[in-house]
């Protein structure tokens, strides 16, 4: 397949345990395809696991490959269970009473660096985006945000969890507590940067939030179930940032398509 796009592009899946995994796996050899302007970007629990993986530009690291600075406190709040068998993993996803940490996605933005990459997909395991509707005109909006499934908006002096995000940034960032934030939901995202001084200056924003409110145990505030979500922690780091939605909002999610798949999320049998 030919794609009419000249930028570089970074497609990013995270995936822990032995479903997941599968998922992404499936996907690298079946449904993606190789272009000198694709890198695909894995963070998972097992990388051999894609030791035979051949498509080009591809990176696959551990999560613990960039944990090495991290405290135990950040450890304790942000891990993947280790497992090679579905019985073994639900087991321990119950007896540990497992909260997947999706603020772990923002390792992607660390994996691009060395690429020169400034347009980059942050999809969930059952999340695919359509590369035919991207060209370069479309990719000339700098500083924005797509995202599938559903964005609503909210005023941060009426969410605590936003206002808790807002005080940690405010010594940098002057965010009025009255301020209506879209927030995006995280199936799927694509963001398409100014240049890879924007990236880097996202990744360190959300590296500092996302490490105070686990040494503070904040990052609770986050937990749904089962995971720690990232919406609210983002929504305003978007803001400040001035990372912003397309003016004309109509056609965001035909971008993605995302499979709500059972097969891989056990817990919803």
């Amino acid at each position: 397949m030919d794609i009419n796009f000249n930028e570089k592009l970074a497609i990013c899946y995270t995936c822990s345990g032995p479903t997941y995994r599968k998922t992404v796996l499936d996907k690298l050899n079946n449904f993606y395809f190789d272009n000198p302007n694709l890198y695909y970007f894995v963070i998972t629990d097992d990388k051999n696991y894609f030791k035979d993986v051949v498509r080009q530009n591809f990176v696959v690291n551990e999560l613990k490959d960039f944990q090495t600075n991290h405290s135990d406190k950040v450890k304790q709040h942000e891990y993947f269970i280790e497992s090679n068998s579905i019985e073994d993993y639900v087991e321990k996803f119950i007896r540990y009473d497992y909260k997947y940490p999706f603020s772990v996605n923002r390792f992607h933005l660390l994996q691009t660096q060395n690429f020169g990459i400034q347009n980059i997909a942050i999809l969930g395991t059952d999340a695919d985006i359509t590369l035919s509707l991207i060209n370069d005109s479309f990719l000339q909006n700098k500083n924005i945000i797509y995202n599938a499934v559903s964005a609503w908006f909210d005023t941060i002096s009426e969410n605590k969890n936003m206002r808790l995000i807002n005080d940690l940034l405010d010594s940098q960032y002057k965010i009025s507590d009255n301020d209506e934030i879209m927030i995006f939901d995280a199936a799927a995202r694509l963001f398409i940067f100014n240049d890879t001084q924007k990236v880097n200056e996202f990744f360190n924003v959300w590296n500092d939030i996302v490490i105070k409110l686990c040494e503070s145990d904040e990052i609770n505030n986050f937990i749904g179930s089962p995971f720690i979500n990232d919406e609210l922690i983002l929504a305003p780091i978007y803001k400040a940032l001035s990372i912003n939605p397309p003016s004309n909002r109509g056609d965001h999610c035909r971008l993605f398509e995302v499979k709500h798949n059972r097969e891989e999320r056990f817990w919803t049998y």
